[in-house]
């Protein structure tokens, strides 16, 4: 047992001098020299998105739906801590929706109401622009732990999205191609944490609080902007960046 502890003993000051090298090795790189790295790839996000809010300026969302993302994404230095990440890719998302039906009674005559609900699902293209602060960056990277950008960062991605496939709705739209168009303007200030798992794979996940403006045409054929609303999200990613 004691030539055990011996052994262990040595192994974990062994361990500690490694370790304090390494540490000294990267405080010899000078400030200026200490840059964040570009790098694009593909990533995948589950997401949970807002809907159904009230008609009020800013208001909460009444629930949420699940969503599932892939796109491309291309992250830039712009500064010694700062990225610029441009992204392109789907959006598909499982919805709860009404279902519509054709009512008749003799006061209203025959109109279209709300008979329970359904599961529906929908396809948007996305794209987005997102500045990010990779606060404490420095830091990590002196002792060894920003590969891929590792760490705390703040956002601020720009994302618009459009309507390209959905579930027929027999009254509305009878088929998988939306009639009109729809989408929406996105700006959500995130807090997330990244984490490389590999020399090419990292996680990601974020909490953000925004903003939302949905947009389309009609069937009369104008176009309409509705009342911005708030628009908080939550989401963990999976990247792998290419070489």
């Amino acid at each position: 047992m004691k030539q055990v502890l011996i052994t262990i003993s040595s192994l974990f000051f062994i361990l500690l001098s490694a370790l304090a090298q390494k540490e000294v090795y990267f405080n010899t790189t000078k400030s200026e020299d200490i840059k964040v790295e570009s790098m694009h790839g593909i990533e995948t996000r589950l997401s949970l998105l807002p809907s159904e809010y009230i008609s009020k300026l800013f208001s909460f969302p009444n629930n949420f739906n699940g969503s599932f993302y892939i796109g491309y994404f291309n992250e830039k230095r712009i500064a010694d801590c700062w990225t610029l990440n441009t992204t392109i890719g789907f959006q598909n998302i499982a919805l709860k929706t009404y279902n519509l039906q054709f009512i008749s009674d003799s006061i209203n005559g025959n109109y279209i109401g709300v008979v329970g609900s359904k599961t529906a699902y929908s396809l948007m293209l996305e794209a987005g622009i997102e500045p990010r602060w990779y606060y404490g960056y420095k830091n990590r990277y002196r002792i060894g732990k920003a590969r891929l950008n590792s760490g705390w960062y703040l956002s601020f991605p720009l994302t618009i999205r459009t309507n390209i496939l959905q579930t027929p709705e027999p009254l509305l739209n009878q088929g998988w191609f939306p009639k009109y168009l729809s989408g929406s303007l996105i700006l959500t200030p995130t807090l997330g944490y990244k984490q490389a798992i590999s020399d090419r794979f990292f996680f990601e996940s974020s909490l953000g609080l925004g903003v939302i403006s949905t947009f389309g045409t009609n069937s009369y054929g104008s176009f309409n902007v509705n009342i911005p609303y708030l628009y908080p999200t939550v989401s963990v990613k999976l990247g792998y960046k290419f070489k």
